[in-house]
């Protein structure tokens, strides 16, 4: 009767311990939740440093977490830390290979280093997941227009205007294409619309190619 009750009283505390460390883990991964969330509203308030180091330690619970990874990326992004933000970039593609968004950002880091046929490779990549993307079309006719392929460039900020009819920045680019292919009404529709969508630079292409 004594080792009966003696068992009996070691599979209560067995019990207990996996309740203890059920209750630890429930709390590890609600801490591990709160820097995640807690890492969006530093980003959300533009404190990107602080951002990254609350992701960081959200990924040493959930080191596959593509959304936290993406939003790293991000905040390594506003930070000018663009190494970083590409290899976090192209870790989210390694946990999922269809991410439009990381597609998307990292033809944005290849643009910025003027590396135009790797933008619109990763531009193409994104139009084949979504053909909706206008952001993709418009990086893309970015690239073509600065690779001198300007029939192509023209089809595409054409593209992402119709899908996106208050997308000003196309709307200047596709002004200046206009403008170097001798087309000035054309030009000056499309400069005239970008001052209408408070276009940064606008109203400076606008005074100076078409009054």
């Amino acid at each position: 009767m004594q080792l009966c009750h003696f068992r009996i009283e070691s599979a209560n505390f067995m019990n207990f311990r996996f309740f203890l460390y059920g209750l630890l883990l429930a709390a590890t991964v609600s801490c591990s939740n709160e820097d995640s969330l807690q890492g969006d509203e530093y980003f959300n308030n533009e404190q990107y440093e602080e951002a990254v180091q609350a992701y960081t330690e959200y990924l040493k619970i959930k080191p596959r977490h593509i959304k936290t990874l993406y939003n790293r990326g991000r905040s390594y992004q506003e930070l000018k830390k663009y190494d970083l933000a590409i290899e976090d970039f192209k870790a989210v593609l390694k946990l999922d290979p269809k991410n439009e968004s990381a597609f998307l950002s990292i033809g944005q880091e290849m643009y910025r280093n003027e590396d135009y046929s790797s933008t619109i490779y990763y531009c193409d990549h994104v139009i084949e997941l979504n053909k909706s993307n206008s952001m993709a079309y418009y990086l893309k006719a970015r690239a073509q227009h600065k690779e001198g392929e300007f029939r192509d460039a023209f089809q595409n900020y054409n593209k992402a205007i119709n899908l996106e009819p208050n997308l000003g920045d196309a709307y200047l680019h596709r002004g200046a294409l206009n403008l170097l292919l001798k087309k000035k009404t054309e030009a000056c529709n499309d400069l005239r619309k970008a001052v209408a969508l408070e276009v940064e630079g606008a109203t400076e292409a606008f005074e100076k190619n078409c009054r």
